[in-house]
């Protein structure tokens, strides 16, 4: 019985120390930990050509992931290069890289399911 205990205690930690990041990286965007946690736990599709806070949310992630990008709430193409740099990363091949944020790309930032 003390695996399901041990599971249960590895997966409270990474909700600590996801909720950790966020609320961290919060305090720089407008609207602060409300925003970022809307972010996080929305997860919207993102693409080049969009703005917004969540936008900014991304960049600051990927900031932290080790890809160092421009924090201005543009999703242009230096935040496309960016995401296409982590997607490689985290293992996606072909058509994965496709520098788009959808459910895979956001795992692998807050979930940390890739790095």
């Amino acid at each position: 019985m003390k695996a399901p205990r041990v599971l249960f205690a590895a997966l409270i930690g990474v909700t600590v120390l996801t909720c950790a990041s966020v609320t961290a990286e919060a305090s720089a965007l407008p609207g602060g930990a409300a925003t970022a946690h809307r972010c996080a736990t929305t997860r919207p599709f993102l693409s080049q050509g969009d703005r917004g806070t969540c936008v900014t949310f991304l960049q600051q992630k990927l900031t932290s992931s080790g890809i160092p990008t421009a924090t201005d709430g543009v999703f242009g193409s230096g935040t496309t290069r960016s995401v296409k740099t982590f997607q490689r990363a985290c293992g996606f091949r072909g058509k994965q890289v496709d520098g788009m944020v959808g459910p895979g790309t956001w795992a692998g930032l807050l979930d940390h399911s890739c790095v």
